[in-house]
């Protein structure tokens, strides 16, 4: 009897230990489990992270773009109305309603700026938009001196027009630094 004990007991001992190896071995396959899911967790975030900076920025991208083909387009068409000027022949009505128009569409791309931000850029681009705005009045101020034959006044006219002509060039070279700075920047999201 005493080796059936024996047995009973080994056999005890030997279910206990299976039990406690088993705990243990379930134990241990939860938290590697858990630590997987854990660093999966981690990488699944880090990447939505990466694809929303570059979804931005590529928004930004072409925001930023189209700015500047639509203000390059504005001082092509602008460049040759003062030549006109300079000339003594104001621009057709037509032409200057399509500069407008220009300056509209800009104003609009602007806005999307505004949108996407950052906030220093979108004032950048404000003080851009600003700035056209003030080449405009002051080129239209000039066709209305010619057509009305004030010529006392076309130099005057044509100092402003040519201080706001360059408010533009630093306007845009402001934006177009802001902007290379803001795209070179991948983690800039703000």
């Amino acid at each position: 009897m005493d080796q059936g004990v024996a047995g009973v007991i080994a056999g005890i001992a030997g279910l206990v230990g299976a039990g406690v190896g088993g705990l243990a071995t379930a134990y241990g396959a939860r938290i590697g489990a858990q630590k997987t899911l854990e660093a999966a967790q981690t990488q699944v975030e880090r990447q939505a992270t990466a694809e929303h900076a570059h979804w931005v920025r590529e928004q930004r991208r072409q925001v930023y773009s189209a700015v500047v083909e639509l203000e390059a387009a504005h001082t092509i068409a602008i460049n040759g109305y003062q030549v006109q000027l300079e000339r003594g022949a104001a621009p057709t009505t037509e032409q200057l309603h399509g500069l407008e128009d220009r300056y509209n569409r800009i104003a609009e791309v602007i806005a999307c700026a505004h949108l996407w931000g950052p906030y220093e850029l979108a004032t950048k681009a404000t003080l851009l938009r600003s700035a056209l705005a003030e080449e405009i009045s002051s080129l239209v101020d000039w066709c209305l001196a010619i057509d009305e034959g004030r010529t006392g006044e076309l130099h005057g006219c044509a100092q402003h027009y040519q201080a706001a002509s360059d408010a533009v060039v630093t306007a845009r070279r402001d934006f177009t630094g802001a902007t290379q700075a803001v795209l070179a920047n991948p983690a800039q999201t703000s």
